[in-house]
Parts: C-alpha cells; structure tokens; sequence
C-alpha cells in the first residue's frame, strides 16, 4: 500500500532527470502519472542536448516496472492547448481526478 494509491499526478518534463524520478516514485506510492516532455532540443545555449523520444519511452518503462500506470506523451508546456489535451486524456483514463502537480519542466544553461 502506498502514500498515493488511487491519486493521479500531473508531471512535466518526464523524459529524463528530475521529472522522470518525480514519477518513478509517484508510481511507486501508487499514484498513476501523466507525463509531458518537449522530447526536443530547446535552445542552442544549453551545454547539453535536449532529450529525445527514446528517452520518454523509457520513463514509461521505468514507470511500469515500478507497478505504476502512465499516459506520456510529447508537449511543450508553453503549448497550452496540446498540455491540456494530454492531460484531459490521462484524467478521462484515470478515473476523472487529477490530484498532484509537479511543474518541473526547464532547461539550464
């Protein structure tokens, strides 16, 4: 039994780094998890490359294999209209709720 069992979070910036632990461990409390990437390089300022596809897809896999459920998919989050279209998606799938936020999603130079 976990903190977060039936909750479902909102995270972005899932393909990597912070944002892909944020919902590993949501997954493990038991929260299911929608999760948006850019999947994208972003800027020519930043030092290293952007994450990919390749890298999302495996934030799913890492989020499975921790007993969790997901919807990822590819958004920008200065998009509104496609942010609110993955997440209207994920909340019609889990059940109509949508109860953690983790605004993580930025780059650094």
């Amino acid at each position: 039994m976990g903190l977060l069992d039936g909750r479902v979070a909102f995270v972005t910036g899932t393909a990597r780094g912070m944002g892909r632990n944020h919902a590993i461990r949501l997954a493990r409390e038991g929260a299911s998890v929608i999760g948006i990437d850019i999947a994208a390089d972003v800027s020519p300022h930043c030092a290293c490359p952007g994450p990919t596809e390749e890298d999302l897809h495996e934030t799913v896999r890492l989020v499975e294999s921790a007993g969790g459920k997901c919807v990822m998919a590819v958004a920008d989050v200065r998009d509104s209209a496609a942010m609110a279209a993955v997440l209207e998606d994920g909340v019609e799938r889990f059940g109509g709720r949508l109860d953690v936020v983790v605004s993580n999603a930025g780059i650094s130079s």
